[in-house]
């Protein structure tokens, strides 16, 4: 047990150090008067471990009050990931520090807390307000702009610390059948 947590905690150090560097794998648009790039918080992203949709907005040109513009914009966007048939919706707030410059261009940042559950593509529709702009834009991992999610186990050793949910539960259920079965004898 101890290992295993061990192994957890060293994975995620591993992780929240990796998001620490700027982040490139977005996909980036021109939405009207604006940029936006989109992608997770932590790339690369893995299935089980804290991460959530990361939006950046910008302008297309750096000007003199670009802060004072960007921090004083009205956003209000929400996020719908889906996965297979299963959607949710989030609210994206904005991040800290949320106005930042690199290479002279200011963005401000809006993020949500997600934790993928599944490895495999996921797919956002990033809808709702920047200033006067109407947004709907649809992003997913499929189309390489981002990562998609990778199994958690495949960075974890050693493998005997890896808990396998799907067994664990038919092991629950088979102990579940028994024991209903020796509660029917003794009656």
């Amino acid at each position: 047990m101890k290992l295993r947590l061990l192994s957890v905690l060293i994975l995620s150090v591993v992780i929240f150090s990796l998001s620490i560097v700027p982040t490139l794998a977005h996909e980036g648009r021109e939405l009207g008067d604006y940029n936006i790039s989109f992608g997770w918080r932590n790339e690369p992203a893995f299935s089980g471990l804290m991460n959530g949709p990361d939006l950046y907005i910008s302008l297309p040109e750096p000007v003199e009050n670009q802060q004072e513009l960007l921090e004083g914009l009205e956003v209000a966007v929400q996020v719908e990931v889906s996965f297979g048939p299963e959607s949710r919706t989030l609210t994206l707030e904005p991040d800290f520090p949320f106005y930042e410059e690199f290479d002279g261009v200011g963005y401000v940042n809006y993020v949500a807390d997600l934790i993928p559950t599944l490895p495999g593509d996921y797919t956002f529709r990033v809808f709702g307000t920047i200033g006067e702009l109407e947004v709907d834009e649809t992003f997913t991992s499929l189309d390489g702009e981002f990562s998609t999610i990778e199994p958690v186990t495949d960075y974890m050793f050693p493998e005997a610390g890896i808990v396998d949910t799907a067994a664990l539960l038919a092991r629950i259920e088979a102990l579940e059948a028994r024991l209903a079965e020796l509660e029917a004898e003794e009656q």
